[in-house]
């Protein structure tokens, strides 16, 4: 076969989008059995490779439909921690569960304006996640949704989750530098 016959390579693997994210994790191990519990992660199958010292050098999680690749942090890297959003079916059981296994809410959960109740948490590990719930489809398009944004209920909303946000990277930060302890 020659070069003009050979099958077509898709620039994305299946199961798989454009843009995927890495988690840099002081133990990826810890961070799956959490992802696991917290947000029924699934490892992705002989994706797990560890170097001769036992380090996980590449690992993938699937959550939902998307996928997450991991590996391992070394001794003297600075904390490099993900920010994630994550769509969830119940919020309030998510947030509950997560909270159960450790992380820290650091944003109640919030109604906002554009249809989608969104709560903040901090992991284990130090990952900052977004669970959205989406409770109403919004379009965007309609010259309304600006009128409804405007709205002293939409703009409260949207100062509490921008002073929880910046209460979280405060928390954030004090997590890492305390973690070497």
């Amino acid at each position: 076969m020659n070069d003009n016959q050979a099958p077509r390579i898709k620039p994305v693997p299946d199961q798989y989008t454009a843009v995927t994210p890495w988690i840099i994790s002081p133990s990826s191990a810890g961070l799956i059995d959490f992802l696991t519990a917290a947000f029924d992660a699934q490892e992705v199958p002989n994706s797990r490779i560890t170097n001769e010292d036992g380090i996980i050098i590449h690992v993938v999680v699937k959550i939902g439909d998307a996928m997450i690749l991991l590996f391992d942090s070394r001794e003297g890297w600075p904390p490099s921690p993900s920010y994630l959003n994550l769509y969830v079916e119940d919020i309030a059981s998510t947030a509950q569960k997560a909270q159960e296994l450790g992380a820290v809410l650091v944003t109640n959960s919030t109604e906002l304006w554009f249809g989608e109740k969104v709560c903040r948490l901090l992991d284990p590990f130090g990952n900052l996640w977004w669970l959205n719930q989406r409770v109403e489809a919004v379009d965007f398009t309609d010259p309304r949704v600006g009128q409804r944004a405007s709205t002293d209920e939409a703009i409260a909303g949207i100062a509490y989750i921008q002073k929880s946000l910046n209460e979280a990277m405060l928390r954030q930060k004090d997590f890492f530098a305390n973690s070497g302890e």
